[in-house]
């Protein structure tokens, strides 16, 4: 198993780490020695695990209030990595707002569009140049075995994620002669904050679940190995099902089926 630090440098930004995958991609990264730039809403909740790697690794963790469906938040990060030698950039930052999506305001579905697309390509912009200048670097991005195909009551999340995944594969391929390692991990059903969203029971299914460092450390193993990623060898075979098998309507028709039993009456 390589060391981070060893292989791409000793800074590292990751958003979204207050909870869930983003805080086991920051655990992770501290354990091989590389400090970080941790960025969410939840300034207590970094703080804390900033704590926690500190004194559990001897890195140095800032943490970043950002909202990142405002210009602000990007700005944030922007100055609190001014001065460091970035070397891994995790935009893992991302939201679901579950249900009919007529039913649900249209300013909440943009700030989903926000998040979870404008901020991962402002950040790629921003942070990419200097991954390339330097020569050496990463990017990783957190996509969703959702990405392959419509889903019914997460419509605009999953169109979101099929943008995520081929904008990472793009760059992987326009950055890796500059060195630059890019992957996109598509984690299927994982024990995050995101599947306790109110009228929405993911129990009501069978599911195989992943932990959230389960998915942050096999995403880390694969940098520079693989491009794409889906964690799990019960997500690999739904990948393949659904989009060597089935056609595109008949996997929606699935999902559709799928969502209707987790999702809330209030909901649909």
């Amino acid at each position: 198993m390589k060391n981070l630090a060893e292989e791409y440098g000793s800074w590292a930004l990751v958003t979204g780490a207050s909870s869930g995958i983003g805080a086991e991609f920051a655990r992770r990264l501290a354990a091989d020695g590389v400090n970080l730039v941790v960025a969410a809403r939840r300034l207590d909740r970094l703080e804390a695990l900033a704590g926690e790697l500190t004194e559990a690794h001897g890195v140095e963790v800032r943490p970043v209030r950002a909202d990142l469906t405002e210009r602000d938040g990007v700005d944030a990060i922007e100055k609190a990595t001014a001065d460091i030698d970035l070397a891994i950039v995790v935009n893992n930052a991302g939201a679901a707002r579950p249900g009919n999506f007529l039913k649900s305001g249209v300013e909440d579905q943009l700030d989903v569009v926000r998040l979870n697309v404008t901020t991962p390509v402002q950040l790629a912009h921003l942070l990419g140049e200097r991954l390339v200048d330097r020569g050496r670097g990463a990017m990783i991005f957190t996509g969703s075995t959702a990405a392959f195909a419509g889903v019914p009551t997460l419509a605009n999340y999953a169109a979101t994620k099929a943008f995520v995944g081929t904008f990472a594969e793009g760059l992987a391929a326009e950055w890796g002669p500059l060195g630059v390692d890019v992957l996109v991990v598509h984690p299927g059903p994982t024990r995050t904050e995101m599947v306790e969203m109110d009228g929405v029971d993911f129990n009501a299914v069978p599911m195989n679940w992943m932990t959230p460092d389960k998915v942050a450390g096999k995403a880390l193993d694969s940098l520079g190995r693989k491009t794409v990623l889906i964690p799990g060898a019960a997500n690999k075979v739904q990948r393949f099902v659904f989009t060597r098998l089935l056609s595109r309507r008949a996997t929606s028709a699935i999902w559709g089926t799928l969502m209707g039993r987790v999702t809330s009456a209030d909901l649909r």
